[in-house]
């Protein structure tokens, strides 16, 4: 980091919750009350590994190709009718744009189910299991103080702590020297 330049990560934790909408519920308290947004952050912790199988039904797909087939058959018979000429009257020629545009669609569908919806294609992601909101130091004691008040924000359901071993600034104790 170059001199002179203010490090943009807070550093001091003022609460802890357990999903990302009770941080940002308590991110909006503060600001309520005057806190800057920008010296506020959300940051997960805990990271863990979680794994999904990600297995669409083969009838979902085929129904789903079917109707963007039919979509896509409709707006090239339209274009058909307009461009060139048909013994078919303009109608005829939609729906048969519909009937093989669903056709094609619900077999490019159902061979995407068989073939590439494998339910042993898992996905792995990297998420929090609880939820940070942060702040500078300066700052520290006015957001604990806030949070303290809070009794409409912590209804009983979130799991808020507020860190302990966050640095505290206390008065130095007045000495003789200091009172003459």
């Amino acid at each position: 980091m170059r001199t002179g330049q203010v490090s943009v990560v807070p550093s001091s934790v003022i609460a802890s919750v357990s999903s990302y909408e009770d941080a940002h519920r308590t991110v909006g308290y503060l600001r309520s009350y005057g806190m800057d947004a920008a010296s506020l952050e959300v940051v997960g912790a805990g990271l863990r590994r979680a794994e999904r199988q990600r297995a669409i039904p083969v009838a979902r797909l085929t129904g789903a190709g079917a109707l963007q087939g039919a979509l896509l058959g409709v707006l090239a018979a339209i274009f058909v009718t307009l461009v060139a000429q048909t013994t078919l009257t303009g109608l005829a020629v939609v729906v048969w744009g519909f009937v093989y545009g669903a056709l094609i669609g619900g077999l490019w569908g159902l061979f995407k189910g068989l073939v590439r919806n494998r339910p042993d294609a898992v996905s792995i992601e990297i998420v929090p299991t609880r939820y940070e909101v942060r702040c500078p130091p300066e700052e520290l004691s006015i957001a604990r103080t806030l949070l303290a008040d809070a009794a409409d924000i912590d209804d009983g359901r979130v799991e808020r702590e507020v860190i302990a071993d966050a640095p505290q600034h206390e008065p130095k104790p007045r000495t003789e020297k200091d009172a003459a």
